[in-house]
């Protein structure tokens, strides 16, 4: 259940997010996630999304309309995410107003309305799974933990990372309990997803060979950052990567100075993951991944600002998400809310070092 009496911005971020995917066009290109849903096996198919069937083998048994299901799911996930980074904010320490601006940027940022274009894919179950995971870790809740990865480590790979992650900064906090039992679920999960992976070429003929895995799965060979830089100019790429979190990547650094212990360590320990990810799959929805940190921290500088420059800036970079995630174009263009986000978080940068000065 949300603490902290959260229950009427969670119904609101629901609703905002319902309307958002209504009004979001619909992914116009085919999707293995979607033809696994509607066939549960697609033979011999060549793409690493057709080993992620959980997601689409429960959405598959929903008798609705492909969209509906997949926008519902994204919907009901995206703020679940949202509550997650709330209760994780909380427990890392933050205050209840830090924490309402964390889940406010996770319901309204890039991932979340990338999500509410294209539903088809497991990633709204993995950004909820990132924070709630992590705080479960932190309170010790170890067999749940086990369940819940080894079960959705068939949604996405994801899952298992953040409990790596969590192992990784277990031993540098000297937590050796803990990161044995982290690395060893990890370890489970990991053996779990490898054995689904073999039995699926094995018995239907799926394979790394689709044009978009099979450059990811060249390890040595660029992977897939090869490939993306081949097919984005640079400007083109150097503007996704901004549009994925915009002003908050000079926000996290600066929070991270004042941060509480626990939440500036995970960070530092979830970047060597980040960088991989960035490596295998798009960079500029690879760190949304971490959201339930970076989202944090830059609470932590903009709880400094007055009331009406926070919710400024929550609305600027909201637009901007909405505009270039969730590709509703009745919106003001990123160019303009941008350069506005920007300006808030530097008067929020400002803020914040006098304040603590102070």
């Amino acid at each position: 259940m949300p603490r902290d009496g959260i229950a009427a911005p969670a119904a609101a971020v629901l609703a905002a997010l319902a309307i958002v995917a209504w009004r979001a066009p619909v992914f116009p290109f085919s999707s293995p996630y979607e033809a696994t849903a509607n066939q549960t096996i697609v033979p011999g198919c060549a793409e690493v999304q057709c080993f992620r069937v959980l997601v689409p083998w429960i959405i598959g048994l929903i008798p609705a309309a492909s969209a509906l299901k997949w926008k519902i799911f994204a919907v009901v996930f995206m703020t679940a995410a949202a509550i997650a980074v709330f209760d994780l904010s909380r427990t890392f320490g933050l205050s209840r107003r830090q924490a309402t601006l964390a889940l406010t940027l996770t319901a309204f940022g890039f991932g979340s309305m990338f999500a509410m274009w294209d539903p088809f894919n497991a990633d709204p179950l993995m950004f909820y799974l990132g924070p709630a995971v992590t705080r479960w870790l932190l309170e010790e809740r170890y067999a749940r933990v086990a369940i819940v990865t080894c079960v959705t480590v068939i949604a996405k790979e994801f899952v298992v990372m953040v409990v790596t992650m969590f192992g990784v900064w277990a031993v540098w906090a000297q937590r050796i309990d803990a990161a044995v039992r982290a690395f060893t679920i990890a370890a489970a999960a990991f053996l779990l997803w490898g054995a689904v992976q073999l039995l699926l070429m094995r018995l239907f003929g799926y394979s790394y060979s689709g044009f978009g895995t099979a450059p990811a799965a060249n390890l040595l060979g660029g992977s897939f950052l090869r490939l993306w830089f081949s097919l984005m100019p640079g400007r083109a790429a150097a503007a996704a990567l901004v549009n994925e979190l915009g002003a908050v990547y000079l926000l996290a650094p600066v929070g991270w100075l004042r941060a509480p212990r626990a939440l500036r360590q995970l960070s530092i320990a979830a970047l060597p993951f980040a960088v991989f990810l960035a490596y295998v799959e798009q960079p500029d929805r690879a760190f949304w991944n971490f959201h339930f940190l970076a989202f944090p921290l830059a609470a932590i500088v903009l709880d400094d600002l007055p009331f009406a420059l926070r919710w400024a800036f929550v609305v600027c970079y909201a637009l901007g998400a909405v505009r270039a995630g969730a590709q509703i174009t009745s919106v003001p263009p990123v160019i303009v809310t941008f350069p506005l986000s920007l300006a808030i978080a530097v008067l929020g940068v400002v803020h914040h070092r006098r304040a603590r000065a102070s």
